[in-house]
């Protein structure tokens, strides 16, 4: 009786640590997930943060404006250009071909010292 005793007692002793590990597994699992949702809950704040951000940017009214620019000895026309370039324009050669029909220009590379030009340029202010 007493082997008998000796394996019943193993079986039990097996069978707890064999349930202390499938515990064990468990709390690793729910760790696992509670930081996964903990992370995607940042993540899904956070773009929803930046997403209203620019949706309050978009709703910032930009006016065009224009004004006159007498140019200086030596200046460029790109040189003027990259002062008032304003972020409603995608490039630089854009800006510089607005520029150029304005004043009807021949070249965007013959100005003058002492030539008035007009420039166009944005502004969220209404004046």
């Amino acid at each position: 009786m007493t082997g008998n005793n000796t394996n019943t007692r193993t079986n039990k002793i097996i069978a707890r640590a064999r349930l202390r590990r499938k515990k064990e597994q468990y709390k690793k699992m729910l760790r696992l997930v509670m930081s996964l949702l903990i992370v995607m809950t940042i993540a899904t704040f956070t773009l929803s943060i930046r997403s209203f951000a620019s949706d309050r940017e978009a709703e910032i009214p930009s006016y065009k404006y224009y004004t006159t620019y007498t140019v200086q000895d030596g200046e460029s026309l790109s040189a003027i250009a990259g002062r008032y370039i304003t972020d409603e324009y995608s490039s630089m050669d854009k800006y510089i071909a607005e520029i150029v029909s304005i004043n009807h220009l021949i070249s965007s590379a013959r100005i003058d010292a002492g030539q008035k030009l007009v420039l166009p340029y944005y502004s969220s202010e209404l004046k």
